[in-house]
């Protein structure tokens, strides 16, 4: 899985998990690669983010572009 010794995966994963180490950028950019998801998505501070992250990541550069622009609206009404 993403490079990781097969022998160790489980017990590196455990320790990812209950925070008692972090793994460094570039294997958390292959856990995304291996995920299929943006890096971001592994980093994003509460789940609309991590949603709206994982959302984004699929359009299509037209759609992204779309969406932008909706964003930008809706700050423009505040």
């Amino acid at each position: 899985m993403a490079g990781i010794d097969e022998m160790s995966v489980s017990a590196r994963m455990s320790q990812y998990e209950r925070g008692v180490h972090t793994p460094g950028y570039p294997l958390a950019e292959r856990f995304a690669e291996v995920l299929e998801v943006p890096i971001e998505y592994l980093y994003a501070k509460d789940d609309a983010t991590a949603e709206l992250l994982l959302y984004f990541h699929r359009l299509s550069a037209k759609d992204k572009a779309r969406v932008v622009e909706i964003a930008k609206n809706i700050d423009l009404e505040k």
